[in-house]
């Protein structure tokens, strides 16, 4: 699948809206995407391409201020779109973090909690973590426990 020309397309759409962006080590943000992706496909062999869509764009709406409507022009299948919409916390900005892991799981939204447990995945990376001064400090509070909601909603 990720051979594929939607999913080259979906990326180069996930660039274009992520343009000049960067992650906190001051790596192009595109390839966090990138890698969230892969981590869906290797983590679950029989992703779809609607998660592997949400994966690529799982931060168009809180962090490229995309809107549900540009998606569906982009051609992103609608359970993507509705994925993205539960893991964009600008949309459910109340709670803890914690809190919101909580609802991301309780949703019963197969492909959400795919896309942030592998989201979760890539930003617990070690190598990743030790680039960001507080790195090993998020992994240990807030990504590991986020972590096993996800997984225990599996």
């Amino acid at each position: 699948m990720q051979d594929s020309v939607w999913f080259r397309e979906t990326l180069e759409f996930a660039k274009t809206l992520h343009h000049g962006q960067v992650d906190k080590a001051g790596a192009p943000y595109w390839l966090h995407l990138e890698r969230v992706a892969r981590r869906l496909a290797e983590r679950f062999p029989d992703a779809t391409k609607a998660q592997l869509q949400a994966a690529l764009l799982h931060d168009a709406i809180e962090d490229a201020g995309a809107t549900a409507d540009d998606l569906r022009r982009a051609g992103i299948e609608e359970e993507a779109i509705a994925a993205i919409r539960l893991v964009s916390r600008n949309l459910d900005p109340d709670g803890t973090y914690l809190e919101w892991i909580g609802r991301i799981a309780a949703s019963g939204n197969v492909t959400a909690i795919r896309v942030k447990l592998a989201d979760n995945l890539d930003n617990s990376d070690p190598a990743r973590a030790a680039a960001i001064a507080a790195g090993p400090r998020m992994v240990a509070e807030k990504y590991a426990p986020a972590r096993a909601i996800l997984e225990r909603a599996l």
